[in-house]
C-alpha cells in the first residue's frame, strides 16, 4: 500500500508543482512575446537555447546516467551527484570563457550573451531526474517553482518599467537559475550517504555510447531553438520558439509522468516485470499526449495569436510540434526501458541516429525559410525515433497491440470537443470555450474509457509491474 501511496502522492507532486511552474513560464513567455514582437523574441530565445546547449555539453549526457547509479546505490546519492555538480562546474567554466570573449569582440549587445551563457554555471546544480531516483521529487519541484515564480515577478517589473531591454530579461534569468543553484545546495547535502563506494568516473566509463547518444538527444531538444535561428533567420525563430514552448505547456503533464515513470522502468529491469512495466509507461504517455495534439491542433491559431497578431504564423509550426512532441515522449518511454535493461549500445544508437537526422534535415529544410519547415524537421526526426524505439522492444510489446485504442479514442473526443464550439464563436471567447469544452470532453473520455471503477486504483498496476519500493 506504501508503495501504491508513494506513486499517487509523487504524481500529484509533480503535477500540482510543475503545473504551477509552467503557467508562470508560460505566462511570463507571452507577456515577453508580446512586448519584444516575433525577432526581438527570436533573439531572446536564441541567447536562452545556446546557453541550454552549452549546458548540454559541460553535463556530457551523463544525467541519467546518474540517475541509474543512484537507483542502484542509494547510499551514494550524495557523492554521486555533488561530484557530477562540480564537474558540471569545471566544464561549463571551461566552454563559457571562450564563448563570451567571441561574444564582446563579435556581437552588438555582449552583455546580453554573456547574461545568457553565464547561465551555464546554475544549470550544473539541475536535479531534475537525481532526486527522483532518490524519493526526494518534492525538492526539486519546490527549487523549480521559487525559480519560476521569482522570474515571473521580475519579468512582470521589466514590464511596467518599458519592457525592451534585452540584457536585463537575460539578467533575470540568470538571477532565477541562480536562486534554483542556491537551493539545490542544502538538497544535495540531504541526500543519502552511507559510504557505499560507486565512483563517477567508472559511471561514465563503463557507459561512454550512452553519455555521445544522450548528448546528441539534448543538444537536438535543448538547441533546436539556435539552430533554427542560424538556419532560418531570428523572426522563423521566435515564432518557432513560441510553438515550441506552447508544445511543451500543453504536454506538461506526459513530461511529468516521464519523470514519475523513470525510477519505475530503472527498478523494473531487477525486481519486477520490464514489459508490463513499459507497456503501462507506454499507455500513461499516450492518454497524457494525444488528446493535447487532438486539440491542440484545433486551437493552434487562438492560442498563438495570444502573443501577438504576427504570432498566428506560427500556428501551422506549432501543429507539427505538438505531433513531434508527442512521438518524442513516447520514444522516451522506449528508450528509457531500454537504459534501465543495460541495453546501452540500442539506447545510445536509438538517441544519436534521430539527433542527426533531426539536425540535417534543418539544413535541408533551411531553403523554405518558415517555422512550419523547421517544425517538419523535428516531425520527420522524431518519428525515426520513436519507431526505432518500438523496434527495439518489440518483444515486450509484443502482446500489447491494444494500449493504442483508449488514448486514440480520447484524443478523438477531446478534439471534437474543442472543434465544436468555434461553429459559432469567433475571438478570445471562442477560445476560452474551446479550451473548457477540450478540457471536458478529455475529462469526460477518459473517464469512460479509462478510470470509471478503477481510479481508486491509480498506480497499482505500475507498482506491481515495475517493483518499485520507495
Amino acid at each position: 500500500m506504501a508503495v501504491k501511496h508513494s506513486v499517487r502522492s509523487t504524481l500529484m507532486t509533480l503535477g500540482l508543482g510543475v503545473l504551477a511552474q509552467r503557467l508562470l513560464q508560460l505566462i511570463a513567455f507571452l507577456c515577453i512575446g508580446r512586448s519584444l514582437g516575433a525577432e526581438r523574441l527570436g533573439c531572446y530565445a536564441q541567447g536562452l537555447a545556446l546557453a541550454a546547449l552549452l549546458s548540454v555539453l559541460a553535463g556530457a549526457g551523463i544525467r541519467n546516467l546518474l540517475a541509474r547509479a543512484v537507483a542502484r546505490a542509494p547510499g551514494s546519492a550524495r557523492s554521486l551527484v555533488s561530484t557530477a555538480v562540480r564537474a558540471r562546474l569545471l566544464f561549463g567554466t571551461v566552454l563559457i570563457v571562450p564563448a563570451i570573449v567571441i561574444a564582446a569582440l563579435t556581437t552588438d549587445q555582449p552583455w546580453f550573451w554573456t547574461l545568457c551563457l553565464l547561465q551555464v554555471l546554475p544549470a550544473a546544480f539541475d536535479l531534475k531526474n537525481l532526486l527522483d531516483a532518490s524519493g526526494r521529487s518534492s525538492a526539486e519541484v519546490a527549487l523549480e517553482t521559487a525559480a519560476s515564480l521569482l522570474q515571473f515577478v521580475l519579468v512582470i517589473g521589466w514590464l511596467a518599467a518599458g519592457g525592451h531591454d534585452l540584457t536585463v530579461l537575460a539578467g533575470i534569468t540568470l538571477a532565477s537559475r541562480c536562486v534554483y543553484a542556491a537551493g539545490a545546495l542544502p538538497a544535495i547535502r540531504a541526500l543519502p550517504h552511507t559510504g557505499e563506494a560507486v565512483s563517477l568516473e567508472g559511471v561514465f566509463r563503463r557507459s561512454l555510447a550512452v553519455s555521445l547518444g544522450q548528448t546528441a538527444h539534448e543538444l537536438m531538444t535543448a538547441g533546436d531553438v539556435w539552430l533554427v535561428a542560424v538556419l532560418f533567420g531570428q523572426a522563423t525563430a521566435g515564432l518557432y520558439a513560441v510553438a515550441v514552448r506552447i508544445a511543451a505547456a500543453a504536454l506538461l503533464p506526459s513530461a511529468q509522468v516521464a519523470r514519475l515513470l523513470l525510477p519505475h522502468l530503472l527498478r523494473a529491469s531487477a525486481a519486477g516485470s520490464p514489459a508490463r512495466t513499459v507497456a503501462t509507461a507506454l499507455r500513461a504517455t499516450s492518454f497524457a499526449t494525444l488528446p493535447m495534439v487532438a486539440g491542440g491542433a484545433v486551437v493552434a491559431e487562438p492560442l498563438c495569436a495570444l502573443f501577438g497578431a504576427d504570432f498566428v504564423f506560427a500556428a501551422p509550426a506549432l501543429r507539427l510540434v505538438l505531433l513531434a512532441a508527442c512521438l518524442q515522449h513516447l520514444g522516451w518511454q522506449c528508450s528509457h526501458a531500454l537504459f534501465a535493461a543495460g541495453r546501452d549500445a540500442a539506447y545510445a544508437a536509438g538517441l544519436l541516429g534521430p539527433a542527426v537526422l533531426h539536425a540535417l534535415l534543418l539544413g535541408t529544410f533551411a531553403g523554405g525559410g518558415d517555422a512550419a519547415s523547421a517544425s517538419l524537421a523535428m516531425l520527420g526526426a522524431q518519428i525515426a525515433y520513436l519507431i526505432a524505439g518500438l523496434w527495439l522492444m518489440r518483444g515486450a510489446l509484443a502482446t500489447s497491440g491494444r494500449l493504442w485504442l483508449g488514448p486514440l479514442a480520447v484524443a478523438t473526443a477531446t478534439g471534437l470537443c474543442a472543434a465544436v464550439p468555434a461553429l459559432w464563436l469567433a475571438g478570445p471567447v471562442a477560445l476560452a470555450v474551446q479550451l473548457t469544452a477540450g478540457a471536458c470532453g478529455l475529462l469526460a473520455s477518459l473517464w469512460l474509457v479509462e478510470l470509471r471503477g478503477r481510479w481508486r486504483r491509480i498506480g497499482d498496476g505500475l507498482a506491481a509491474a515495475s517493483g518499485f519500493r520507495g
